[in-house]
């Protein structure tokens, strides 16, 4: 059985709680590991991950570490589209590299009807190797409202050069989008780093604790994925959480519930 956090481990349930204040989304951020947590021959698992979104009923879900059409995980196997097919959603893939034959990169899912598909690209710093990154963006039409919704998942490396560079990148792809935004993903950066503090001068968080952690699944001692939002005026931040006990990824999902204002 999964479980919510918010962190209060008093407060468990089975599915997040959504307050009945006013209008609101659920978003879920999700890096998928290419589906291949739960098969050692890395075969996708996509069912499981299905599971996971299904089960929490989420209006977006951004996803991370997509495959399309790559030989380790199935070159019939469009990830993106297919768990859009599983969870009734629609869907926008963007790639981030080439990856063993195929692509890699970010996607969202979403269960209101896309009206327009963005794809932004992030580089490593100059004097970096390391895997270039996406910005994976669609435009809604909620309650008549314009809402921008991004997956983004930042460099790796242990240096953070390449995170803050990115960082700076997302910043000026932000800055370019008039209205609602949300934007989440796996920035592999705590809550005390710089990328992190760069970040927070231009979108929003929504935690109230530091100790959600996210990765990994079988000793949970990082928090890397967000979801955050802007502008501060346009939305109230109702239940932010993670979603444990899940094994079909080696992260664990984030959620947030955000109220229209």
């Amino acid at each position: 059985m999964m479980a919510c956090s918010n962190g209060n481990d008093d407060n468990e349930n089975d599915k997040s709680v959504i307050p009945p204040q006013g209008f609101t989304v659920t978003i879920m951020s999700y890096n998928i590991y290419g589906a291949r947590a739960t098969d050692p021959s890395n075969t996708a698992d996509l069912n499981a991950l299905a599971a996971v979104i299904n089960q929490q009923s989420p209006d977006f879900v951004l996803l991370q570490e997509v495959d399309v059409y790559t030989n380790r995980t199935g070159k019939d196997v469009h990830q993106a589209k297919d768990l859009a097919q599983l969870t009734h959603m629609n869907w926008h893939f963007t790639k981030a590299i080439d990856r063993d034959g195929g692509a890699y990169g970010d996607a969202v899912l979403s269960k209101y009807e896309i009206i327009e598909k963005k794809n932004y690209h992030m580089s490593v710093a100059p004097t970096l190797t390391g895997e270039n990154r996406s910005v994976c963006m669609i435009k809604v039409k909620v309650k008549d409202i314009d809402l921008y919704v991004a997956s983004t998942h930042l460099d790796h490396l242990a240096s953070e050069d390449s995170r803050i560079f990115q960082a700076e990148q997302l910043k000026d792809i932000v800055k370019g989008i008039d209205g609602r935004l949300v934007v989440g993903g796996d920035f592999n950066a705590t809550p005390e780093s710089k990328t992190i503090s760069i970040v927070k001068q231009f979108l929003n968080t929504g935690y109230k604790s530091e100790k959600l952690y996210t990765w990994s699944v079988d000793n949970p001692n990082k928090m890397i994925d967000y979801v955050m939002y802007k502008p501060l005026d346009g939305f109230i931040q109702r239940n932010y959480m993670v979603v444990k006990n899940t094994k079909a990824s080696d992260h664990m999902p984030v959620i947030s519930v955000l109220e229209f204002k």
